[in-house]
């Protein structure tokens, strides 16, 4: 069964944020904004199948924030993906997240945990953004 994505927002980033050393993904992506931090992200393939493992390109500005954790959960359901991610930085604050499979059609919400800057005192911003596979 093809997967059709419904994001309620593709663009959840207010207006004039912008970054400019950070340029967005691809127009095939999303992108969404939380406290200090921008993040665009796209699949890897871009239309996925239940079952089909996938990996995600992520881009962060400000460049030096850590991508910490990639995750999604069912809300509805009270459950998350059965696999564990792995994360790869890419450099110039571009990263790659493996892993990823969604093993169910449903309302899901994927999570991203970013550190803002490299200090490891910096403040953890997590972004949030509502998926609908069907």
């Amino acid at each position: 069964m093809m997967l059709r994505w419904l994001l309620a927002a593709v663009s959840l980033a207010g207006p004039g944020v912008a970054c400019a050393a950070c340029p967005p993904l691809a127009a095939d992506g999303a992108q969404l904004s939380q406290g200090s931090t921008l993040l665009a992200w796209r699949t890897e393939p871009a239309m996925l199948r239940v079952g089909q493992p996938f990996s995600m390109i992520v881009q962060l500005c400000p460049a030096d924030a850590s991508l910490l954790r990639v995750d999604a959960s069912m809300p509805e359901h009270r459950h998350g993906m059965n696999y564990k991610t792995s994360l790869h930085a890419l450099g110039d604050g571009r990263w790659r997240v493996d892993g990823l499979l969604w093993h169910m059609a449903g309302r899901w919400e994927l999570r991203w945990d970013v550190r803002s800057r490299a200090e490891p005192a910096a403040a953890v911003d997590t972004l949030r953004a509502p998926v609908l596979l069907q």
